[in-house]
């Protein structure tokens, strides 16, 4: 692939004409290589910017910088492609040129948005650390995403004011597939097979929670709305308290059902009883805890709430196929 590709993305200080964060960012979005990574300089601060192109529909972007001064960037892009973009450090904030109403993602968060929708502008603090994951996809996979929303597809044109037009927090799960994506292991063509692969598995993962989420799907239990409803509440209850979660009985009480619908209907919207589900985040929570965070096995077995560690290895190693400590090398 060729240096001094046509630029599909232009970024600018509106402060600086002579900003070097820009010139490093301009300089990777001029090319068509397979990989591009540059750092930014010394005098802005600290961390990386790195591009991949997969292919023509799918590429990667992933920035993880720690500015030492008040910085503002604005940029655009002229092209109607559509990117899945996710909040991995702290929280940031950006506007659209023209339009007065200012925007947030929040670590844990992501947003589906057009690319095509003007400048937008982004303000970042000193001492923040910016660390995004955007995948940019064809539309026919973004159109998959807005019909499970239950959303009209964008037609040619149409405006969705800063081109955001979905954001929701992403699952454990979720964010397990965005680490292995940011730290692949491998080069050149096995790196290319890799990254396809986890976004295909990302897709898949994700298209799977919107499907459940909006209960797109055939039913045979005859949930009522309210059931659903309900369903939806005692699973975000069990995600927040997943080291202790609460009992069935006391589960049911609290999202309003009988303790038979909140079994029977909790298996049939989410695809595993309540018991499999807790052990299922546990384990998607200790992997995170391992790779991510760098923990040992046995604090990560601590921290999800398993008391006996060779219990848990048992169902590490049904689910992932590894042994736990595999995770925690690097």
């Amino acid at each position: 692939m060729m240096e001094n590709a046509v630029q599909k993305y232009k970024v600018y200080n509106p402060k600086n004409e002579n900003c070097p964060v820009c010139t490093v960012l301009n300089s990777i979005y001029r090319t068509n290589s397979f990989q591009k990574e540059m750092k930014i300089p010394e005098e802005a601060g600290k961390g990386y910017y790195r591009r991949i192109i997969l292919k023509p529909s799918m590429e990667v972007f992933i920035a993880d910088v720690t500015f030492s001064e008040s910085m503002t960037m604005g940029g655009g892009s002229s092209n109607p492609e559509y990117c899945l973009a996710f909040c991995l450090g702290e929280a940031f904030q950006w506007r659209s040129e023209g339009n007065k109403k200012e925007y947030e993602i929040e670590c844990g968060e992501n947003y589906i948005f057009q690319g095509n929708q003007g400048n937008n502008i982004c303000s970042y603090n000193p001492g923040q650390r910016f660390y995004g994951l955007t995948i940019h996809l064809d539309s026919e996979i973004i159109a998959s995403f807005i019909h499970h929303m239950g959303k009209e597809y964008p037609r040619t044109g149409q405006s969705y004011g800063s081109g955001v037009f979905y954001k929701r927090k992403f699952s454990p799960a979720v964010k397990l597939i965005l680490n292995e994506i940011a730290n692949c292991p491998y080069r050149d063509h096995i790196k290319r097979i890799y990254l396809e692969g986890k976004i295909l598995e990302l897709i898949a993962v994700y298209l799977n929670e919107l499907i459940l989420e909006n209960g797109s799907h055939c039913s045979s239990a005859k949930l009522s709305s309210f059931d659903t409803e309900s369903l939806h509440k005692a699973r975000r209850i069990l995600d927040e308290n997943i080291t202790s979660p609460p009992t069935i009985g006391k589960l049911a009480r609290l999202v309003h059902l009988n303790e038979y619908k909140l079994k029977t209907g909790f298996k049939e919207l989410f695809g595993m009883p309540v018991h499999a589900y807790i052990i299922d985040k546990r384990l998607e929570t200790a992997r995170f805890l391992m790779e991510d965070k760098k923990l040992g096995v046995t604090e990560a077995v601590l921290l999800v709430g398993y008391s006996d560690a060779s219990h848990f290895a048992e169902k590490f190693r049904k689910k992932y196929g590894v042994n736990p400590s595999k995770c925690t090398k690097g």
